[in-house]
């Protein structure tokens, strides 16, 4: 919501540019009628938005439709929150629910419900087993080069990386927080390869399976 409506946020955004405090304006959850009114009225005075940033992942996907709709409006869609706080990274599950963490102590099953886990075990299984196919496909992609040639490309893909790059897969930049220097070398390990479509294709329907 923003006081005096569309109008006046568009009003806003225009006098950030042509102020010089801002070269680009963007948004942050807006509906996709907002976003289409907000980007004519823009568009009118020879400016545009560039981003709209909301909630995305494997594992919520709720927001995928306005993945589409800022394509089609020429917005870049920046998702968040793309590991679903940790639930999309495929590194807990339904047999290994602390994720391979210490256990806190008699009965702690892990940050999140064994039924929650048993529900998303075909994805689960889809993203580890594309984790051991993409690590192959890049190992016979490098395999080709002379020795001292081939680019430094990570070979040891986890299923976190499969998470992210599942969302860049869909057309959106995965803004990612980094707190950590293991946080910090999961995204480096994003660069230098692409899920192809027939692996996308994959985690789709595993998802509509799990009803995600």
């Amino acid at each position: 919501f923003y006081i005096g409506g569309t109008s006046a946020l568009a009003e806003g955004m225009l006098d950030v540019i042509s102020d010089d405090h801002s070269r680009y304006v963007g948004c942050i959850n807006m509906s996709t009628s907002k976003l289409a009114k907000l980007q004519r009225q823009l568009r009118a005075q020879g400016e545009f938005v560039a981003t709209d940033q909301f909630d995305f992942s494997l594992t919520n996907r709720k927001s995928l439709a306005m993945i589409e709709a800022c394509k089609k409006m020429n917005i870049t869609p920046v998702c968040t929150n793309v590991l679903d706080g940790g639930l999309a990274s495929g590194k807990y599950t339904s047999v290994n629910p602390t994720g391979g963490e210490v256990s806190k102590g008699e009965g702690d099953t892990g940050p999140y419900s064994v039924r929650t886990l048993e529900k998303l075990d075909t994805l689960f299984k889809v993203q580890d087993s594309l984790r051991e196919k993409v690590n192959s496909r890049i190992g016979d992609k490098l395999s080709k080069f002379d020795a001292g040639k081939a680019p430094k490309i990570n070979r040891e893909i986890t299923t976190t990386q499969i998470a992210i790059n599942y969302v860049k897969a869909k057309g959106a930049v995965p803004l990612v927080p980094v707190n950590n220097v293991k946080m910090a070398n999961e995204v480096l390990g994003c660069l230098g390869w692409d899920l192809t479509e027939e692996e996308v294709l994959e985690l789709d329907k595993a998802c509509k399976t799990c009803g995600v």
